[in-house]
């Protein structure tokens, strides 16, 4: 297997405003799909993620479940690793996102820091510290 075998997947009402959002600005490459289609893979140093919207491509009561859930504020955090997590920090705050943490050395041995999407999911970027 040449990909990771999990996929995490942020749903989105209005799926061109998260793309856009994605890709112009935390950088993101999209991979494949198209908004027509309803989901779209789109990739950071590796990590593969679905954005996806709410089009009926499940049994009826997910559908419904997904739909009931749709645009909720999330309590739900990724955790994506990088090479140059400093780089990255001062290109999102040239962007002008909203850092929910700063980037900060943390005790268990990783640089972190956290931003919020456009629509409150929270995107926490780390590096391994030297030993």
């Amino acid at each position: 297997m040449d990909h990771s075998p999990v996929t995490p997947t942020i749903r989105f009402v209005d799926l061109d405003e998260a793309v856009g959002f994605y890709r112009d600005r935390l950088g993101f490459k999209v991979e494949r799909g198209d908004v027509q289609q309803g989901n779209i893979a789109i990739s950071f140093e590796g990590l593969e993620i679905m954005l996806e919207g709410t089009r009926d491509f499940y049994g009826e009561t997910y559908n419904t479940a997904i739909k009931n859930r749709i645009g909720q504020q999330s309590p739900n955090a990724l955790y994506i690793e990088t090479d140059d997590v400093d780089g990255l920090y001062r290109q999102y705050q040239d962007e002008n996102l909203r850092i929910i943490d700063p980037i900060a050395d943390r005790p268990w041995g990783q640089r972190e820091f956290t931003v919020e999407d456009h629509l409150g999911n929270w995107l926490t970027f780390w590096q391994l510290l030297p030993e």
